[in-house]
């Protein structure tokens, strides 16, 4: 168990400034880690800067807190090196856009 201050330090230690979009919520278990959400327009439960000991469980929730909100979709994006997608284009539910050197790695899942 840690506190929201330890997981941002350790986000921010391994990722990047875990500093959420405007308008972002946070959604935080002290057992598991942090993301922070915002819902746009047509339903889509945006997740941005995930922070977690366990994907699938906090990637669960986010799902859970999408249908009570009545959302459609659940995204989230990175950022990366387009060198470093390669090996992810084609995953079944990813998708890779490439954009001046880097991709973006999205990942959708439909409720």
């Amino acid at each position: 168990m840690q506190t929201f201050d330890e997981w941002k330090s350790w986000y921010e230690a391994h990722a990047e400034p875990a500093d959420p979009i405007e308008g972002a919520s946070l959604y935080f278990e002290p057992e598991h880690g942090f993301f922070y959400y915002k819902v746009f327009s047509g339903g889509v439960l945006y997740i941005d800067h995930f922070a977690t000991d366990d994907y699938q469980y906090l990637f669960r929730r986010a799902r859970e807190m999408a249908r009570r909100m009545g959302c459609r979709e659940v995204t989230t994006q990175t950022f990366h090196p387009a060198k470093a997608c390669t090996a992810l284009e084609g995953v079944s539910g990813f998708e890779v856009q490439h954009a001046r050197g880097q991709c973006i790695f999205e990942n959708r899942r439909m409720l």
